[in-house]
């Protein structure tokens, strides 16, 4: 989930039991099953940040490759705090604002950089997400 506003947006610092622990990452996780993707990031977001969200819209869709048997089909969801203090949780030591600046602390994820970039300095806001899929109330219903 990208977390943004005007001036910055939200990373976490992966845990040692985590894959590329020590370094920074949007908050992310994967679908539960009986779960759809929408749900899924609203939880993820609660359980690694504290912080309750609202799904705005579909940035993006993008592959991590991660080793050369693991990859990860990604898909990036902005998202509008709507609830909660800001708090690692689960899967992460650390959780803060950053300001953007163009300058990353150390990434564990190229396609977590390449979204931000892309977020921030162009007007990509992303397409409307349908709740007619979602099971959530933190799903946009504009």
């Amino acid at each position: 989930g990208l977390i943004a506003d005007d001036s910055g947006l939200i990373l976490g610092r992966r845990t040692s039991s985590s894959l590329q622990h020590g370094l920074w990452c949007l908050p992310c996780g994967y679908v539960e099953y009986e779960e759809d993707h929408l749900t899924a990031a609203v939880r993820e977001v609660r359980e690694e940040t504290s912080l309750e969200v609202r799904i705005d819209a579909i940035i993006s869709v993008v592959t991590n490759y991660l080793q050369p048997q693991v990859h990860s089909l990604v898909t990036v969801l902005s998202a509008s705090v709507i609830g909660g203090t800001l708090a690692a949780g689960d899967g992460l030591s650390e959780a803060r604002w950053f300001p953007y600046t163009g300058e990353f602390p150390e990434m564990a994820f190229d396609a977590d950089r390449h979204i931000i970039e892309r977020y921030f300095e162009t007007d990509l806001k992303g397409a409307p997400v349908d709740p007619i899929y979602a099971c959530t109330e933190g799903v946009a219903h504009d």
